[in-house]
């Protein structure tokens, strides 16, 4: 077991992370911790509960400019292999094991964990015959972005203090929130929307397209 300890640049936090290799468990999906509509705070105990089972990991921030990102195969949606659920914007974990990248989707209906090219063409490309026509063209004209970043480097930066969930008319939740603090960092302020901003490059990770993205983990 070992512990490592890395101070939050810019600021006095230090945040320690316990890396007990044990690459052969499986990580069941009834285990994570998850809360609906809070997909980047799942990510986040994903990662810091799991690091020691793989070789590397990666939270990946899913989306585009106009912030309408079709994804299909997420368990939301009345039917996930034809009708997408739009979202503004999604994180998942991929995590390496055994030379292979998988896919973490905790809001998935493909398996879990999926294999990363299995991932990419069944929620981003697949096929035209067999989806609405609508969406489709949908995809093509908004397109998928992702931005992976190192799991040390989230969870060292990553912030938030919900407010992005709140309706700003009426002061309620959007959708209940984690019954457990936020994941908050006063040095460094909510950082969330700061990751899916496409003009800001003071946080790790950068957007790539999805061409890029399949690139990214091919090798």
């Amino acid at each position: 077991k070992q512990w490592y300890q890395r101070r939050v640049r810019g600021t006095s936090t230090l945040v320690t992370f316990n890396f007990e290799l044990k690459l052969g468990k499986m990580v069941e999906r009834e285990n994570c911790v998850y809360t609906a509509c809070f997909c980047e705070e799942n990510v986040y105990k994903f990662i810091s509960e799991n690091s020691g089972h793989f070789e590397d990991m990666f939270a990946v921030f899913i989306s585009n400019p106009l912030k309408q990102c079709a994804i299909w195969y997420q368990k939301m949606s009345e039917d996930p292999t034809v009708i997408p659920v739009c979202w503004d914007y999604h994180v998942v974990v991929i995590a390496k094991k055994s030379l292979n990248f998988l896919v973490y989707d905790l809001d998935t209906a493909l398996s879990f964990p999926c294999p990363l090219e299995e991932y990419l063409s069944q929620c981003f490309r697949p096929s035209p015959s067999e989806i609405s026509q609508w969406w489709y063209q949908f995809a093509i004209k908004t397109g998928h972005y992702f931005r992976p970043v190192n799991s040390y480097d989230f969870l060292e930066t990553f912030s938030s203090d919900r407010s992005h969930m709140i309706d700003k008319t009426t002061g309620r939740w959007n959708s209940p929130p984690p019954k457990y603090e936020p994941i908050f960092k006063p040095d460094l302020g909510s950082t969330l929307l700061d990751f899916l901003d496409f003009e800001n490059t003071s946080l790790p990770g950068k957007w790539l397209d999805y061409d890029q993205f399949s690139q990214y983990f091919s090798n």
